[in-house]
C-alpha cells in the first residue's frame, strides 16, 4: 500500500519491525547461552535436618545483553500503539499537533472514559474496544493480564528483571548404592527461582545416587504480578503480535473510512 495512509502508519510499522528483530536476536542469544555449561548436579549437607541433599543448580549468570534486548523489544512495541493512534488521528481528522496515546485502561468503563478524554475519533472506538486493553477481572469479561502488565512495565519505565525457571521434564528412578541408610526420599523436583535450584533427593546414611534427569531452562520475567513465571520469549512475542494486530486493524479501519 502506498499513499498518505501508508506514510502515516510507517513509523508504527517500523517500531514493530524493530521489536520483532530484538526478539529474534534475544532468542538466538538465549539458545546459545543454554548450550553452555550452565547447570550442575551437586550434593550438599543440610545442617538443619542432618540430611544430604542432591540438587540441580543453575550456576551461570544471566548476561546483561538479555535485559537490553528485552527492554528494546518492549519499548519499541509499546511505542507502536501510540504511533498507530497518532497516525489514525492524522488520517481521519486534523493533523495532531501533539502526541496522542493508546488508551491502556483498568477496565471497560475506564476504557470508554479514555476514548472520550483523549479525543480519539469515535469511528475507531469499536476497533479499539475489540482489543480489550485492560486486565482480566471477575466483574467483566475479556481483558489480557500479560499484555496489560507489559504495557505497564513500558509506561512506568521499569527496569526489566529476568530470572531462570527450571523445568524437570523427566526423571528416571536412580540406581542407589550404599551401606547403612537411615532415610531416603526421592523427590518430585520443584524449582526454587530465588535459590535457582531444585532438590532431587534427600537421605541420611552412606548412599550414592545416580539419577537420570532430563531438564530444560527458560528465561522468565522477574517479579511480575502474574501467578506463574512468564517465559520472556512468549511475553515478547505476544506483546509484539498485539501491537501488530492493533496497527493493522486501525490502519484497515482508516482505509475503509477514507475510501
Amino acid at each position: 500500500m502506498t499513499g498518505p495512509i501508508a506514510e502515516e502508519f510507517a513509523p508504527a510499522e517500523e517500531s514493530i519491525s524493530w521489536a520483532e528483530s530484538a526478539t529474534s536476536e534475544l532468542d538466538v542469544l538465549i539458545r546459545t547461552f543454554f548450550k553452555g555449561d550452565v547447570a550442575e548436579i551437586v550434593v550438599e549437607f543440610d545442617p538443619d535436618t542432618g540430611e544430604n541433599v542432591q540438587k540441580l543448580k543453575f550456576k551461570a549468570k544471566i548476561p546483561k545483553d538479555f535485559r537490553r534486548k528485552v527492554t528494546e523489544a518492549i519499548n519499541n512495541a509499546r511505542h507502536s500503539f501510540d504511533q498507530s493512534i497518532f497516525a489514525a488521528r492524522n488520517v481521519l481528522g486534523q493533523r495532531a499537533a501533539k502526541s496522542v496515546y493508546y488508551p491502556w485502561a483498568q477496565n471497560p468503563t475506564d476504557l470508554d472514559g479514555l476514548l472520550k478524554a483523549r479525543a480519539i475519533d469515535p469511528r475507531l472506538w469499536d476497533t479499539i474496544r475489540a482489543h480489550e486493553p485492560y486486565p482480566t477481572s471477575d466483574t467483566y469479561p475479556g481483558g489480557d493480564d500479560l499484555i496489560r502488565m507489559l504495557a505497564t512495565i513500558a509506561n512506568n519505565k521499569h527496569t526489566v528483571g529476568l530470572s531462570v525457571n527450571g523445568l524437570i521434564a523427566e526423571t528416571k528412578f536412580p540406581s542407589i548404592v550404599g551401606g547403612f541408610v537411615e532415610s531416603l526420599s526421592v523427590l518430585s523436583p520443584r524449582w526454587d527461582a530465588r535459590k535457582r535450584e531444585a532438590e532431587l533427593a534427600r537421605w541420611k546414611g552412606n548412599v550414592q545416587i545416580d539419577g537420570e534427569y532430563q531438564f530444560a531452562f527458560v528465561i522468565c520475567l522477574e517479579n511480575t504480578p502474574l501467578s506463574k513465571p512468564v517465559d520472556v520469549m512468549l511475553a515478547l512475542r505476544s506483546f509484539t503480535q498485539r501491537a501488530k494486530t492493533v496497527c493493522e486493524t486501525i490502519k484497515a479501519k482508516c482505509l475503509k473510512l477514507t475510501n
